[in-house]
């Protein structure tokens, strides 16, 4: 039992205590600093603490006062966000779109003599970095540094994740109730930007009775009439608030101000129209039929009466989507999201606090891995695939998934939808749903090195054929083109798209020694890059499509850094074998090797980030973001690196709290 004090309403003296959980006896929540305050609850950033490891968490206690006036009422609103989430929690991996439920409990507490008990629940830790964490925050971000809300493509991405959110939340029977922009988290950038619903406190889960009595459910300006009126609540009750929530991404504004413009506009017919907001992008504004066709699907995704309404989350987004077409490819880091100055030019590693999430060790071998946008991640295994949720790992379903010879390769290419291939050049498009199209490789195709791009676009293929010739194939135009064998290269690690259409391959030659070439996907054409150096192999690759820039690292710390016009080699201090390359936002490359990772400034060059010689498997992967690195052991390790101190301040928005 925790003592706390008797004026402690805020929940203080939980800081640095163990909160057991109820669940897992070696398990425990170690609340470190308060993310926000809510009239019923405190949310907590804490420390899962288990025998794997040390993970960052969510937790969100009820305060005692509001315990004491609501009685079994109060064990009622987290049961009731429990049971919305664990449903969700049911598939592996679970939707990418809603938070995610990491485990529920009472905490006993003695406050002024009085023994009571304070119900709790954690969810996972949601990274929104300089952009912000809620929607409410990317959005007043935008119109801050622009003047305008979201332009059409990033406004698309966020509507999409929204309704598929909200269609998985519908779909377990679960009705939100509370969908507005400070209920949806964010993380990532650019392609990378996922949105998350979050905040299950009023839904309503079938089989779970109960409700708030005589309290106002849902916020002014995106609650549907029928919350206010006390009438049936349906799924339709929440397609009315992501209707308000697509406004305010388009606008920076909700549909309606208040629960009596609402009514008003029963009266008159009459509401705000896109045209009308002076934070609509212009991009938008110019095309006046799109605007005016997503005012009528709002219309009807907004009417007053339910059973007028549409019904379906995905319905509604099913029709604002075309009019916000967006490019094919979108880079996966944007800079321009960032005002300059936010980051010293060098930070000391002594600003960085590392910890393990997952020990090393485990039976795991992983292949490849794609990190979503918030540092969960899907790996190729030996095995078949598997998720990292940011706690644990589990084995994800392979529903309609028929990949001989286990899977090779997995890659994002949206958010919750990903593209796998198996030993046998077959390829598959994977979602939460399962495997959803299968595409037959490329003729003669006995066996997979690597792969990128998008089935939507152009993709490129490494194959080794029945001759054991090591064969570049391209995908386009939904079909395979014709093979360019390299006869002299005995194999490639690691191949990342160059700009729009090279493609930067890497890995070693037959007589000996690495190979790198640049290789024109549409044109059959192969550019070799030239070495400096002696190095025996490339194992690895990153890129900025956009700035036509990339790198290769590999044996003896070699780095080669290409870009349009030149190459440019150098090496890592020690010469490890660098086995995983990525680029952070501000496009700094960072590398690792087994138990080290590395970054590169333009004032001391590559130095150490952090070290651990008990850690001797390679990183295979790593995850970047503002203040952020996540690297990963290929026996499915988990090391996490966060900025801390002033340095992470200036990366952040002032307000970072999640809902509370």
């Amino acid at each position: 039992m925790i003592v706390i004090g008797r004026d402690d309403e805020n929940l203080q003296g939980l800081l640095g205590r163990d909160i057991p959980s109820d669940l897992s006896p070696q398990v425990h929540y170690r609340p470190e600093q308060t993310l926000g305050k809510g009239g019923g609850s405190i949310a907590f950033l804490a420390q899962r603490v288990s025998p794997q490891g040390k993970a960052p968490v969510v937790v969100k206690v009820l305060r005692p006062a509001f315990v004491r006036k609501l009685g079994e009422t109060a064990n009622l609103l987290i049961r009731k966000e429990a049971v919305a989430l664990g449903r969700l929690n049911e598939r592996v991996p679970p939707t990418p779109f809603v938070v995610r439920l990491i485990d529920t409990g009472s905490l006993k507490i003695e406050r002024a003599n009085v023994p009571m008990e304070l119900p709790w629940v954690a969810i996972e830790y949601v990274h929104g970095g300089a952009l912000g964490t809620t929607l409410a925050q990317r959005v007043r971000r935008s119109l801050r540094d622009s003047g305008y809300a979201y332009d059409p493509a990033r406004a698309a991405l966020a509507i999409d994740c929204i309704g598929q959110g909200l269609a998985a939340v519908h779909d377990v029977g679960v009705i939100h109730r509370d969908l507005t922009p400070n209920n949806v988290l964010c993380s990532g950038r650019g392609a990378d930007e996922i949105s998350k619903i979050a905040d299950f406190g009023v839904a309503r889960p079938t089989g779970v009775q109960g409700t708030l009595s005589g309290a106002l459910v849902g916020t002014p300006g995106f609650a549907a009439p029928e919350l206010s009126t006390g009438d049936p609540v349906s799924t339709a009750t929440d397609v009315f608030s992501l209707g308000s929530v697509i406004f305010f991404i388009l606008t920076g504004e909700p549909l309606f101000n208040s629960m009596a413009e609402v009514m008003r506009s029963a009266e008159t017919g009459r509401r705000r129209s896109l045209l009308e907001m002076p934070g609509l992008h212009p991009e938008l504004r110019k095309n006046e039929k799109a605007c005016r066709s997503i005012d009528l699907v709002l219309g009807w995704g907004c009417a007053i009466r339910p059973d007028a309404r549409l019904s379906e989350a995905l319905a509604m987004t099913s029709m604002v989507l075309p009019h916000l077409a967006a490019p094919k490819r979108l880079e996966r880091s944007f800079i321009s999201s960032f005002p300059r100055p936010i980051e010293p030019a060098v930070t000391e590693p002594r600003e960085w606090r590392w910890t393990i999430l997952h020990q090393p060790g485990s039976s795991l071998v992983i292949r490849n891995v794609a990190w979503d946008g918030h540092g969960r991640a899907i790996a190729a295994t030996s095995d078949g695939i598997s998720f990292w949720s940011g706690t644990t790992w589990k084995v994800a379903s392979t529903e309609g998934l028929r990949l001989a010879g286990g899977v090779r390769f997995v890659q994002r290419v949206g958010a919750g939808r990903w593209i796998l291939g198996g030993d046998d050049a077959q390829i598959a498009i994977y979602t939460t749903g399962g495997a959803v199209e299968l595409v037959d490789g490329p003729k003669g195709a006995k066996k997979v090195e690597a792969f990128d791009g998008d089935l939507e676009d152009i993709s490129v293929l490494v194959t080794i054929d029945d001759n054991d010739v090591v064969c570049l194939n391209t995908y386009a135009t939904k079909r395979w083109l014709r093979p360019l064998k390299l006869d002299g290269v005995a194999s490639i690690s690691t191949v990342t798209r160059f700009d729009d259409g090279r493609w930067l391959v890497g890995g070693r030659k037959k007589v000996g020694g690495a190979y790198a070439a640049l290789y024109s996907a549409l044109d059959w054409e192969l550019e070799a890059v030239a070495l400096s150096a002696d190095v025996r192999a490339f194992l690895a690759s990153a890129s900025r499509p956009r700035k036509a820039i990339g790198w290769l690292v590999g044996t003896q710390g070699a780095v080669l850094t290409k870009d349009a016009d030149t190459s440019a080699f150098e090496r890592v201090p020690g010469e490890p074998l660098l086995s995983a390359v990525a680029l952070d936002p501000f496009a700094r490359p960072w590398a690792a090797s087994a138990g080290q990772i590395f970054v590169r400034d333009d004032v001391k060059g590559w130095t150490s980030a952090w070290k651990d010689e008990d850690v001797g498997v390679p990183i295979v992967s790593l995850f970047l973001d503002a203040g952020l690195c996540i690297a990963m052991t290929a026996d499915g390790g988990i090391v996490e690196g966060r900025l801390i101190g002033r340095a992470a301040a200036e990366l952040t928005s002032p307000s970072q709290s999640p809902p509370v």
